[in-house]
């Protein structure tokens, strides 16, 4: 059973100031799940934040991040203590941050992570999705223990000069805690795509290449995995599936 701890909470509209009070604009939280995408099957704790820089036609959570409110560090912090949710860090569950956009609101997680750490004197294994058009703050950049990159390809509708920014990918290539997820779709374009614009340039190195199919739904994932196998092994790459989705199917909180 999915627990959510955030879903339609009241909004919260006041002037920071002091420890704790700066905002996180949140779509939702939940725990008590798994997670789906790269390293898949650990249990997890979601922190969903609105906002994002790009707006893919396939994407399954746009009607979640477009929505949410703001939440101070501290009441969050207070939310997460009251529900049991410090508990469940403790005990080996991760924080994936995603969003949207998780590096739009750079500023406050850094204050979040540095305060959760003052108030409960550890670090949890904190894993950030990134969609690798913005550079992580050096200040975030000490509390991440993965970088879970999702770069763009064409198949997402986005326009080039939006969704690919070489100096970025390339920051980020560069760091061990760093993989590279690839939502598929057309599988032989998009991996032509990918060796062009990404390994042909350098930019990250094949070992970091993870590949997913898209697909909302069971029926549409399951349509690619045997093609989607194929691929991988004649390239030598990982693959992953979207376990959220193969388990509760078109469901959003989980």
């Amino acid at each position: 059973m999915v627990k959510t701890i955030i879903r339609a909470c009241p909004a919260l509209y006041f002037t920071p100031s002091g420890e704790g009070n700066a905002i996180l604009d949140i779509a939702e939280n939940f725990c008590d799940t798994v997670q789906g995408e790269n390293f898949s099957g650990y249990p997890a704790v979601f922190l969903r934040l609105q906002h994002c820089t790009l707006n893919c036609t396939w994407c399954d959570t746009t009607e979640v991040w477009r929505k949410g409110n703001p939440y101070s560090i501290k009441e969050l912090l207070d939310l997460w203590e009251q529900q049991g949710v410090i508990d469940r860090l403790l005990h080996r569950h991760r924080l994936v941050v995603t969003g949207g956009s998780p590096l739009r609101q750079q500023p406050s997680l850094i204050q979040l992570f540095k305060l959760f750490e003052s108030r409960f004197g550890f670090i949890p294994y904190i894993e950030v999705e990134n969609e690798v058009v913005l550079v992580p703050d050096p200040g975030l950049s000490i509390f991440i223990k993965h970088w879970n990159n999702s770069p763009k390809l064409s198949n997402s509708g986005m326009r080039r000069e939006v969704r690919y920014k070489p100096e970025v990918i390339k920051i980020m290539g560069s760091l061990p805690n760093s993989t590279f997820k690839f939502v598929m779709n057309e599988l032989q374009a998009d991996w032509e795509e990918i060796q062009v614009d990404f390994l042909d340039k350098g930019l990250i190195n094949i070992e970091s290449i993870v590949l997913m199919p898209e697909g909302s739904n069971r029926v549409a994932l399951q349509s690619r995995y045997k093609d989607l196998v194929e691929l991988c092994c004649e390239k030598g790459v990982r693959m992953c599936d979207r376990l959220q989705v193969t388990i509760f199917d078109k469901t959003v909180g989980v």
